[in-house]
């Protein structure tokens, strides 16, 4: 019976290539997660990558697996640094979370009550952001929704 390793993630391919930055990489893996599509079909719609690489990163996939700790690691950190919502704000029900990408990185925050609609204008420090898409919560067990938020 032959040995077959695991494959390494392919985030981890992405990024050993030099193909993404670590903030790109993030926006995906937290896309990937909230909305279940593949992580390569991601990448494509967000213009990161060709099919033609996406199908020879895919093809190099091979030997290990070290990716997974990595974003495990992003998660908890991400979810350690999420804002909680207002006091006043707190009894307002499970609420949703804000998924803010900005060029430097991203941030999660917490807010009360409904997420708001897509194509709304939502304002965060560092000024008014445009919700893009609704999905999952990017971060694992949290039942909340998620707004994701991008520049207007």
């Amino acid at each position: 019976m032959d040995f077959q390793p695991p494959n390494v993630p392919l985030g981890q391919v992405v990024r050993e290539r030099g193909l993404l930055t670590e903030e790109q990489l993030e926006v995906a893996l937290a896309e990937h997660l909230s909305s279940g599509q593949r992580l390569g079909q991601v990448l494509i719609e967000r213009g990161y990558v060709t099919e033609e690489q996406l199908r020879q990163l895919l093809e190099s996939q091979q030997n290990g697996s070290r990716g997974i700790d990595l974003l495990k690691t992003r998660v908890a950190e991400a979810e350690a640094e999420l804002e909680p919502a207002p006091p006043e704000q707190a009894d307002a029900g499970p609420g949703h979370v804000l998924f803010v990408w900005s060029p430097s990185g991203y941030s999660l925050l917490s807010r009360a009550g409904e997420p708001p609609p897509v194509g709304s204008e939502v304002g965060v420090s560092g000024g008014n952001r445009v919700v893009t898409k609704i999905g999952r919560s990017p971060l694992p067990g949290d039942p909340r929704p998620c707004a994701f938020l991008d520049a207007p």
